[in-house]
């Protein structure tokens, strides 16, 4: 863990977290095919942290929302591809600047049970961020949650893998070190 400090006093040392209210949104896919598969971290981590923090997450018109302090936690309804659009229109209801969002998301490139934290930059790859750029900008946090990548690049494969369950172990793991990465952000 002290690891993971380390990193996000580096990644934040040139800035502070901008004042004023902030957005996590996790992103994932609607529906009951998709609960609970790799591609849905995002939106089960959103889920996690509200409940540590004792928010009741609500239905509302573009998705479940909740509030702690002065964050607000949004599961989008729309799907991973589509989810730009559901994201400004809370933000710019809300009056929240990119760079206060904290986007939640899958990250191929990690080790189940890791987390990283990274601070704008391109899509790599990743329709859902490409999807909120596009309606966007790229300044926005990313909070990486790994969930490693099969032994295949054929994009089948990798569709396949994605879309199959979250492994519970390591998935509980880097949810720990994304709310402790929350907390030290926030300092709450």
């Amino acid at each position: 863990m002290s690891y993971l400090i380390h990193k996000i006093r580096y990644a934040f040392s040139a800035q502070k977290i901008p004042s004023g209210t902030h957005l996590i949104v996790g992103l994932g896919n609607p529906g009951k095919i998709y609960e609970n598969t790799r591609h849905n971290a995002g939106q089960l981590f959103v889920k996690h942290i509200s409940k540590e923090f004792g928010v009741k997450m609500s239905d509302g018109q573009n998705g479940q929302i909740g509030c702690f302090q002065h964050v607000i936690f949004f599961n989008p309804l729309s799907f991973m591809n589509s989810s730009g659009h559901p994201i400004k229109k809370v933000a710019d209801k809300a009056n929240i600047p990119t760079s206060n969002i904290i986007i939640v998301h899958d990250d191929l490139d990690s080790l189940p049970g890791r987390c990283k934290i990274k601070q704008g930059g391109s899509a790599e790859g990743h329709n859902g961020l490409k999807s909120i750029i596009q309606y966007m900008d790229d300044k926005f946090i990313r909070l990486k949650i790994g969930i490693g990548r099969p032994n295949s690049k054929d994009p089948a494969i990798v569709s396949d893998y994605v879309m199959s369950k979250l492994d519970y172990e390591p998935s509980q793991e880097a949810f720990k070190q994304g709310i402790l990465l929350v907390r030290q952000l926030f300092k709450f």
